[in-house]
């Protein structure tokens, strides 16, 4: 018998599904996948090893956070506690000698739960814990962390108690707050209030020599109005705050019974002064005539509501606080009509943030978990809400649900998919324009998820459902008219169970894979194409644990960073290139490598990271066996080479799910069966090992027509191997090693299967 192993695109399987031969990808899957890469055309090639980057600042614990202006300009941020680094070109950022690094705020359990989105030069941060942060870069060397500077709010639900009210000593400038009750908090230091007045009224003069002023809301409207007989003229003028100079606006004369209406809309942002005033107005000389008929002007403006902003800055007793006027009040009078920041350290900060039709959005804190804020439109930094309100205002809303889950992400697609711990739903105005009076919230599904930011791919998301063992797919589908999806993880539970997903990153070229890093240090990847059924797990070890991923666009691929702790110190690594290289010397199959290219040498210095370490190494394109670098850093050679290669060692094996075929009694299950001899299709290989199980493995023989002393060139073809001593077994595994720093890629397996025994 001779069963076809096609391909490898099923992935590592589950030992639960040994049984299931009846399944399609059983015949494509694996029992046994580590340190090798579905390929998307369904081989399996050995993944590249890492590249040593750099330390982590102090060898801390960090969070890798990608920084992307465009597929061109593309930056690693490496977040540890109280500083942030960058990486760029495969290498950290220094200004005047040093590493460039930005002191922060975030301790190191705050790392994962920071969550970010993108504008062009400025990446937006948030943390329950922690205000809205922006992260501006000016230069590569020239970057700035600072607290996100919100205009106009936005503001929690209203106070509604009568008996509390505050009042300011001044309408402008630094003022002092006083409360009518204990209320003020140190926790309120930095938050927004928002003070209501009704602002409006007439003033009325018959003589006005001494000028009549009223302040006019934004959009308000001012109305000037004479009446009777008097003779003369009046000015109107407004107030300019930045020359603090007033700018006439309209003069107007008279003579008898000649009046005027006259109107002034304010269409700035800001309260305006306007005023009435003359030099000459005589209504003397009409004191003989009816008295009703004297001459007078006024100035009006009708009742409005009026909101305006200070920022508390210090609190100097339960009932007095400091504060900086943002938005010009209306009046000094206490008033109960106020309302604090939605946002503080008592109540939280947002866990999610991201874009959606020109407004930037955050969702999920700490007091209002299922609650989102969106700014004004086309205005990031302005959250305010006009009197009357307009459609281009920020947005306020909550999702409904018997539970008070966490919104945790915010995915833009039509519409917005927020996910919460316990559900999906999809927010936005339906199929008009998002406002305050349109926005729609509607349940999705149930699933929930964990504080991962999903990754997009395509029209799908690919996430970790919220008890962090579990990977599901999420995209809209037609036929039921929602957003649902399938558990992408079930064919490879073996990978999750007891195992919780910490770090979640997607690399689309050139394998378009998923990256996932597991609680105890193993990377997990999987090559994702579902509109080919294709979700194929894989595992992947090193000498030491994986903490985190990210990728970030490269020159022709994306790269794939990782933080990875090796004997308690932790190191920012970079996954070598997956794009194909047929140059023996060119070939990087170690981890936490360093690669040497220039005069020939017996020796390599500085190699610190691997004191101590037995590596691998490459040299000019061939394999030296059992070195080590000894404690001061080096690596001695026996003799020079002007290409060299080294790290630490890992191996990659490929074993294929128990070979099982039918005959005409029935299945061979359980029966003895033995293999003998095999055909491999390799690609771009050298070395390795082959074998049935892994009790004994015996190397590939490669024919060599290279000249002495060059590197074997690699091979692409099939090969015929024959396995020595092969017995009859009730379930037989093919399996395939490398264990030198060489290429490995299998496109598929023919076994020569002999029944019996």
């Amino acid at each position: 018998m001779y069963p076809l192993k096609p391909s490898f695109a099923g992935g590592e399987l589950t030992p639960a599904l040994y049984g299931r031969t009846d399944l399609q990808k059983y015949d494509v899957g694996a029992s046994r996948l580590e340190n090798m890469i579905v390929l998307r055309y369904g081989g399996a090639t050995r993944r590249p090893g890492f590249r040593y980057v750099a330390k982590t600042q102090g060898g801390r614990k960090a969070r890798l956070i990608p920084f992307q202006y465009s597929t061109e300009q593309s930056y690693v941020l490496e977040f540890t506690e109280g500083f942030v680094r960058i990486f760029t070109q495969g290498g950290i950022v220094v200004k005047d000698g040093n590493p460039l690094t930005i002191p922060t705020e975030y301790k190191e359990d705050d790392l994962p739960d920071i969550k970010y989105t993108q504008s062009a030069d400025v990446l937006f941060l948030v943390h329950v814990n922690h205000p809205p942060m922006t992260l501006t870069r000016y230069g590569v060397t020239e970057w700035k962390l600072e607290r996100m500077d919100i205009a106009g709010g936005p503001f929690d639900d209203p106070n509604k108690k009568e008996d509390v009210k505050i009042g300011a000593s001044a309408v402008r400038g630094d003022v002092t707050l006083v409360a009518s009750v204990n209320y003020f908090t140190e926790d309120m230091v930095g938050s927004l209030i928002r003070l209501g007045h009704t602002m409006g009224g007439q003033l009325k003069a018959g003589n006005p020599i001494t000028p009549l002023v009223v302040r006019c809301i934004p959009g308000g409207t001012v109305y000037v109005e004479s009446f009777g007989f008097w003779n003369g003229h009046f000015i109107v003028e407004k107030h300019d705050k930045s020359t603090d100079k007033w700018i006439a606006l309209q003069e107007q004369h008279a003579n008898r019974t000649q009046n005027y209406t006259l109107n002034y809309t304010n269409k700035s942002d800001d309260i305006i002064e306007y005023r009435v005033r003359s030099n000459e107005f005589d209504t003397s000389v009409w004191a003989n005539e009816n008295e009703r008929q004297r001459g007078y002007v006024t100035i009006q403006t009708f009742a409005q509501d009026y909101y305006g902003v200070a920022r508390i800055t210090a609190v100097n007793s339960a009932t007095s606080a400091a504060a900086t006027v943002t938005r010009e009040l209306a009046d000094t009078e206490a008033t109960n009509d106020f309302s604090l920041s939605a946002w503080s350290a008592k109540k939280g900060y947002p866990q999610a943030v991201s874009f959606f039709e020109d407004r930037l959005v955050f969702a999920g804190s700490r007091a209002k978990p299922q609650t989102y804020w969106a700014s004004q439109s086309g205005d990031y930094y302005n959250f305010w809400v006009n009197t009357p309100q307009q459609d281009s205002d920020a947005i306020t809303g909550t999702l409904s649900g018997g539970q008070m889950n966490g919104i945790r992400a915010i995915i833009p697609f039509g519409e917005m998919l927020m996910l919460t711990s316990g559900g999906e739903y999809k927010v936005g105005g339906g199929n008009e324009v998002f406002t305050p009076t349109n926005q729609k919230a509607e349940p999705q599904e149930y699933r929930g998820i964990n504080n991962l930011t999903p990754v997009v791919i395509g029209g799908r998301i690919v996430y970790v459902q919220h008890q962090g063992s579990v990977i599901r797919d999420l995209t809209y589908s037609y036929d039921v008219d929602k957003y649902t999806g399938d558990d992408v993880s079930l064919l490879a539970a073996h990978l999750f169970e007891g195992q919780t997903i910490v770090a979640l990153a997607y690399q689309q070229t050139p394998n378009t894979i998923v990256w996932c890093v597991r609680e105890d240090g193993m990377l997990l990847g999987m090559t994702y194409i579902k509109e080919q059924d294709v979700y194929a797990w894989h595992k992947h070890t090193t000498a030491g644990k994986f903490a985190d991923v990210c990728t970030i666009s490269g020159n022709r691929e994306e790269e794939l960073w990782a933080v990875v702790e090796r004997d308690g110190t932790h190191y920012v690594e970079q996954m070598g290139s997956q794009i194909r290289n047929t140059a023996p010397q060119e070939q990087f199959y170690v981890d936490s490598g360093y690669v040497y290219q220039g005069g020939a040498k017996d020796n390599l210095t500085g190699l610190v990271w691997l004191s101590g370490k037995d590596v691998s190494v490459l040299v000019d394109g061939n394999v030296l066996q059992e070195l080590r670098v000894d404690s001061d850093g080096v690596l001695k050679l026996p003799k020079k080479f002007s290409k060299i290669t080294v790290g630490l060692p890992y191996e990659s094996v490929v074993q294929t799910m128990p070979i099982e075929f039918s005959a005409q009694d029935g299945s061979y299950m359980g029966r003895k069966k033995r293999v003998s001899r095999m055909t491999i299709l390799f690609r771009d290989t050298r070395g390795g090992f082959y074998g049935v199980g892994e009790k004994r493995l015996d190397a590939i023989k490669w024919r060599s027509t290279e000249k002495y002393d060059n590197p074997i060139e690699l091979y692409s073809g099939k090969r015929h191997v024959v396995i020595p001593g092969a017995s009859y077994e009730d379930t037989v595994y093919l399996t395939i090693k490398q264990v030198d720093p060489l290429p490995l890629t299998i496109l598929s397996i023919v076994p020569e299967v002999e029944a019996g025994g």
